[in-house]
Parts: C-alpha cells; sequence; structure tokens
C-alpha cells in the first residue's frame, strides 16, 4: 500500500507530542508500506523517508502578540498555494489512501487539496485543532465549548473542509472521537478511537510501599499541565511520600523552588532514553493534572506498559485511562484523596498493577500501529 502522510510540522521544528507521533508512526508504517511525507516543515526528515516540502505559514513564535496572533490564525483558513500544492503532489504520487495530521500553519487547504484528487482520506485528530482556534476549548482554564467567534470561524472553515473527502478520523480518544461526531465532522460508524501506544519498558508489579509511595510527573512544566496544583497537593501529603518531577517548561522555577524546600521531591529535568525508564521504574503512581481539555497522553501509554496505575483529572480524555483514579481539575485536596485510594491501600496498587501488566499488549506501539494501519487499508480498500 502507498501512503502520503500530511502533516504540518517535524520533530525538528518542536518537541510536540502530535509531531512525534507523525514520525513513529511514518517509520512504523514503512516497514510494510511506501510512505511518502508531505509537510510544512522546512528541515524536518524522518529516517530516509521521502520528504515533500509544502507552502506554509511562518511558525507563529510563541511570544506573538495578540494582534499577531489574530493575522495568522486568519491567514491560517485556506491557503491557496496549499491546496495547489497538495493536489498537484498528489497526483503525482498517486497514494491509495492520505493520512493527515495537524494542519496548523497549512490551513484547511490541505483537506481542499485531498478532495480535489478524490483519494481516501483519513485524519488523525490529536486534539480539537479542527473545532478550536486554541485546539483546546478551553479559556483561563476551563472549558469553553469552542463558542468563542474565532472557533466558530475556524470550526465552519476548516470543518467543512475535512468533510469533504473524510473516509474515515482516528482520534486519539473516545473523548476526542464524540466532539468530532457531535460538531458534524464525521458520522459515528466512520470515526475510531484508538488508544496511544508505547515501547515496551521495564514493567514490575506494583503494591509493595514499605517507606512510602512514590509518586511521579512527566511532561511540560506549564500551568495548563496542572504542575502547580500537584506541588501544593503534595505540601499536605504524608511525610513518608517521595514526589519524583521530568520535565522542562514555564514553571520550572517553581518546581526547583519546590526542591529546596521539601526533600521528599526530586526534579530530574527532561529525560529520554534510560534515564526515562529508569524515572518510570521508580514510580508507584504516575499523576496527569491537566487544567485543559487533554486529548490523550503518551504518559498514559507509558505507565500502563510498565504496570504503573495513575491518577488523572476528569478533563478531556484523561479518564479513559485504564486503572486510574480521576479528580476534579485544580483541586489539590481531591487529587490527595485520589493518590491516598492507592497510597493508603496496597491491595489496591497492587489489582490495580496487575491488571495493567495482564492487558500489557493493549497499551503497546506495535497494538497502536496495527490498529491504526487497519484504518488506513480498510479506507483504501473503499475506493
Amino acid at each position: 500500500m502507498r501512503i502520503a502522510v500530511i502533516a504540518s510540522l517535524l520533530p525538528a521544528d518542536t518537541v510536540g507530542g502530535a509531531e512525534r507521533y507523525v514520525a513513529a508512526v511514518a517509520r512504523s508504517l514503512a516497514e510494510r508500506h511506501e510512505v511518502v511525507i508531505l509537510t510544512g516543515s522546512e528541515r524536518g526528515r524522518v529516517d530516509g523517508l521521502d520528504v515533500v516540502r509544502l507552502p506554509h505559514l511562518p511558525h507563529l513564535a510563541r511570544g506573538a502578540s495578540s494582534f499577531g496572533k489574530v493575522v495568522w490564525h486568519a491567514l491560517d483558513q485556506w491557503l491557496p498555494p496549499v491546496h495547489r500544492a497538495v493536489a498537484r503532489e498528489l497526483r503525482h504520487i498517486a497514494p491509495d489512501v492520505v493520512a493527515t495530521h495537524h494542519p496548523q500553519g497549512l490551513s484547511a487547504a490541505v483537506f481542499t487539496g485531498i478532495a480535489a484528487t478524490g483519494i481516501p482520506h483519513v485524519h488523525t485528530a490529536h486534539d480539537l485543532n479542527i473545532l478550536c482556534a486554541r485546539s483546546s476549548m478551553t479559556r483561563n482554564g476551563e472549558f469553553c465549548g469552542g463558542r468563542c467567534l474565532d472557533c466558530r470561524i475556524q470550526r465552519t472553515i476548516r470543518g467543512n473542509a475535512a468533510k469533504l473527502n473524510l473516509t474515515r478520523l482516528i482520534g486519539v480518544s473516545r473523548y476526542i472521537c464524540d466532539r468530532h461526531v457531535r460538531a458534524g465532522i464525521v458520522a459515528p460508524e466512520h470515526a475510531r478511537a484508538i488508544r496511544l501506544g508505547a515501547a515496551p519498558g521495564t514493567s514490575r508489579q506494583r503494591g509493595d510501599l514499605d517507606g512510602g509511595p512514590t509518586i511521579g510527573f512527566i511532561g511540560t512544566l506549564s500551568p495548563h499541565k496542572g504542575i502547580a496544583t500537584l506541588l501544593r497537593a503534595f505540601d499536605r501529603a504524608d511525610p513518608s511520600w517521595r514526589l519524583v518531577i521530568a520535565g522542562s517548561g514555564s514553571c520550572e522555577t517553581a518546581v526547583v523552588d519546590a526542591v529546596a524546600t521539601d526533600p521528599r521531591i526530586r526534579y530530574l529535568g527532561q529525560v529520554e532514553g534510560r534515564a526515562k525508564d529508569a524515572f518510570f521504574d521508580g514510580l508507584d503512581v504516575v499523576v496527569i493534572p491537566s487544567e485543559w481539555e487533554e486529548p490523550a497522553t503518551f504518559v498514559a501509554a507509558e505507565a500502563a506498559v510498565r504496570g504503573i496505575p495513575a491518577v488523572v483529572s476528569q478533563r478531556g480524555g484523561l479518564p479513559e485511562t485504564p486503572e486510574a483514579r480521576t479528580f476534579r481539575a485544580g483541586d489539590p485536596e481531591e487529587l490527595l484523596r485520589a493518590v491516598r485510594w492507592f497510597a493508603d491501600d496496597p491491595d489496591h496498587l497492587e489489582r490495580a498493577s496487575r491488571r495493567l501488566l495482564a492487558r500489557r499488549t493493549e497499551f503497546e506501539w506495535s497494538t497502536h500501529v496495527a490498529r491504526a494501519e487497519a484504518v488506513l487499508e480498510e479506507s483504501a480498500a473503499e475506493a
């Protein structure tokens, strides 16, 4: 099968999860299929795969002014050069199916360009980008429902463009699928929720809490990820508890200050490879305290495949995390109670860990790729 993968950016441009996903899934699919990547990335490459550069908007700087953001998002609605380039390149490549990801910076012209060719199209929704200009349906930490004017405009333009030739939609959670179905982007029978997967790591049975539990956080250290709520909760945690934090971001100073005043807290900075595996191996429970409509996280899969239960906020797709206890986002007392459910009764922790290990293959990256591949093959067969 020949597959054209279209994505705005690649890992060379940003450390975002969607970009890492695109590179990983393209590599995995290329083991059995012919894969070509069409992208707005100017320098990104994926292990020798053919890469076609598309016209695109310049990357939106994190510190851009409000006016600059408004102008950028207005331009990002539909770019004629992208429409022409996508249609031209797809006719030349002649793939059996097109797999799209984040269109930010390429605009809805990606979707109209695909529609012009009539090639089967599978879109993977990593978030609510088609429905919301901020991709999160969150304003000031609260769910806003996409009622803002800029969101309504984007939902109309991008949503209608996506519907033109959408064969299947893959959502990284049932929550993401449901939002797109309710918005009329795709029919329920054509939306598939496929949980993210992780590479097999060091797994072991949790449950022995001699000396107290070790809880962990890994990810971007920013307000919307709930790190401040976790630190406030840990202030009131039992003296025997330990907290290990990995990652980087704007809240790093707050984490460093917490470490300086509380010997129970360790901060590892950014971890990868063996250091990341060691981080997970030392945990009893992972905490994902997001304060936005989190679609899904690789962290949940990375923990589950290792047999680590989770405590998650009730936002977005997080409550779908296997063997997780939920709490109200932004509430340190509820977060603390959720962790205590595991910490005060090691049997709870042991049983949850055992169930995760029994289902371990469900959470592996190879399982995720096989499920996504099946959707692509199914869509191509309908042509």
